[in-house]
């Protein structure tokens, strides 16, 4: 970087034949009028922006940023300050998972404003074309650094105020810059590969503004107002305080265990083969499609989901959906031996009737997949009885070992399972314009808990609901079921294809390689319930690409559905109580995708409908 971006320039007049004469007069070192009037307009102007052009910034301007930046003073001159510049899209995709897993947390918080909420657009990490992310090294704790020794969070202070001078900077050369607070912070450790003593501050999202807002956004929606200067000046010593509400409270997580992901370990080369054929979406095509959108007779962001449907399917495919999507439905069966342990209503014999009885049609997603003109595929991935000739036989093996004696499978089963999901939905994608993706398998709600209390490290408590329909002893049982394959398998929270090795099962590993698979052909995939989601948060942390290609169907009525879509960032299409499985509750959601092509399509502009747009 060249040294005339590494401290502004001093003005003529700062030399020391004017310094003298400067001394005898007070306001000597004010500006003029009209830089006065320059820096107060850059403070009264800055604003968090949410919206971005794709024109890329030029070096030379982000050079400019970083030099004020780094211009910033800093306690004992220690510089505490260091930037990452980010333009990776896969960087930023997985950001963004991140951030929409929190987004959906903050909202639990507001329960009687989450839908007020979760319409508020609250950042722009893919629709800008950088970003920077300011931490703070914290160096030595036992070095000394001049003024640290009474305030230890001086070095992260000074990073603030080096923040600041980068957006006052960035307003004055007609850059937008918004700060988003939305994640774990051992999230981005792990995303960044931080090192211990660096701390990270703040990720801005840097661009030229797609708005012009002259209020703070959450002013400007009604989430809160700025408070008189007056009630936050004392004299002398602290005074009256008023406590501010729950509407202008700090959105911040309350303390508690980390849920974080971990650093995954390096899967095996064949995993690598599949994963690394992902890529992410076409955040532009996102953003031009936001573009086309608001130029709807509507207000902006008035169809709610629907519209994040709209943009993300565009970021997934490069345009909206059409207006007649056609669907494949693809259904992965299995048996899993944990269910010799009353885990379930129904015996292990019935999974491979309900498939064949799927296959020919005779059960829900029978049903709808003829009322969607869809085809339907149920394949066989590990079944332990004989099925109908219309069941695609993929069998890997007649079902997963009991994992409350040992892993479920082994490291060639869950590689052939794996792959065949990969092939499978590879075929599928190149027919059709989204993925409608299921399980079959009785049992199969105990092993999805299993795994994802393995994946996220929370409580069994949490991840275990009723299934199918058991009562309260029969709950009981499956929480003690799951707590003995997790003592006795120790999945390690860190390698997720592991931890399906040792506690899935066939069909969650199909559906892992049916994401990849899907998401390479850049094809949108349906998710339906617990079981699918889970194995897509093990697709994700495998490669957090393949979110861009995921919707979520409906929130199931089991209980750690909820936590799961939360964990991906996806916000259900409807939500129905449904607890069925086979694809029947993504099957359901499905239309909405064509009526909401339907919308966009053909609804008028203002313009063409003759409206005025304020």
């Amino acid at each position: 970087m060249n040294d005339h971006f590494e401290r502004p320039a001093l003005r003529d007049d700062f030399d020391d034949s004017r310094a003298a004469a400067r001394r005898s007069d007070p306001t000597g070192w004010r500006f003029d009028d009209d830089e006065r009037a320059a820096v107060w307009r850059c403070i009264a102007e800055r604003r968090d922006i949410r919206k971005f052009r794709s024109t890329p910034v030029d070096q030379g301007i982000v050079e400019r940023l970083l030099g004020a930046a780094h211009a910033a003073p800093s306690v004992g001159l220690s510089q505490p300050w260091r930037f990452i510049v980010v333009r990776s899209e896969r960087t930023k995709t997985a950001m963004q998972a991140i951030a929409q897993r929190e987004r959906l947390v903050q909202a639990s918080f507001f329960p009687e404003r989450s839908t007020e909420f979760l319409a508020l657009k609250i950042e722009g990490i893919r629709d800008a074309p950088l970003s920077i992310v300011v931490c703070c090294d914290r160096g030595d704790a036992d070095e000394e650094t001049l003024g640290r020794h009474t305030i230890h969070d001086a070095d992260v202070f000074s990073t603030c105020l080096a923040i600041e001078n980068l957006w006052l900077a960035a307003r004055a050369e007609g850059v937008g810059v918004g700060w988003v607070s939305f994640y774990r912070d051992e999230d981005l450790r792990e995303l960044l590969h931080l090192p211990p003593h660096v701390e990270p501050i703040a990720w801005l999202c840097v661009g030229y503004p797609d708005e012009r807002p002259r209020r703070p956004g959450l002013e400007a929606a009604g989430w809160g107002t700025r408070r008189p200067l007056k009630e936050m000046i004392f004299f002398d010593e602290w005074g009256e305080y008023e406590v501010p509400t729950a509407s202008t409270a700090p959105l911040t997580s309350p303390p508690g265990p980390s849920t974080g992901a971990p650093i995954s370990r390096t899967p095996p080369e064949w995993c690598r083969v599949l994963t690394s054929a992902v890529r992410p979406g076409d955040s532009l095509a996102g953003i031009r499609l936001r573009d086309e959108h608001d130029e709807l007779v509507k207000p902006v962001g008035s169809l709610g989901v629907l519209e994040t449907l709209l943009e993300r399917w565009a970021v997934a495919t490069g345009a909206p959906p059409p207006t007649s999507p056609r669907p494949q439905i693809l259904v992965f069966a299995a048996d899993h031996g944990v269910n010799a342990h009353e885990v379930s209503m129904f015996t292990s014999k019935i999974s491979a009737q309900v498939a064949s009885a799927a296959a020919r049609g005779d059960t829900a997603i029978g049903v709808l997949a003829r009322a969607l003109n869809s085809p339907l595929h149920v394949v066989d991935v590990g079944l332990a009885r004989p099925v109908d000739a219309r069941v695609t036989d993929a069998r890997v093996a007649p079902g997963t070992a009991d994992i409350t004696l040992g892993p479920a499978m082994t490291t060639e089963e869950l590689r052939r399972a794996t792959e065949s999901g990969f092939e499978t939905a590879s075929r599928l994608a190149a027919e059709c314009d989204v993925v409608i993706l299921g399980e079959i398998g009785m049992g199969n709600t105990t092993v999805a808990s299993t795994l994802l209390a393995a994946l996220l490290d929370i409580p069994v408590e949490d991840a275990c609901g009723r299934g199918t329909g058991l009562d309260a002893q029969g709950l009981e049982r499956k929480r003690d079921v799951v707590n003995r394959a997790l003592m006795i398998n120790a999945p390690p929270r860190d390698d997720p294809l592991e931890c399906v090795r040792r506690v899935g099962g066939l069909e969650f590993a199909a559906l892992i390689g049916a994401i990849l698979g899907a998401s390479a052909s850049r094809c949108p995939v349906l998710l339906d319930g617990f079981a699918t989601g889970v194995a897509a948060l093990a697709a994700r942390r495998l490669e957090p690409a393949v979110r861009d290609f995921l919707f979520a169907g409906h929130c199931s009525a089991e209980p750690a559905h909820e936590r799961v879509l939360r964990e991906l960032g996806l916000e259900p299409l409807v939500n129905l109580r449904l607890r069925l499985g086979e694809a029947s509750g993504a099957a359901l959601a499905f239309p909405l995708i064509g009526l909401a092509a339907t919308l966009h399509t053909h609804m008028s502009r203002f313009a063409e409908a003759r409206v005025d747009q304020r």
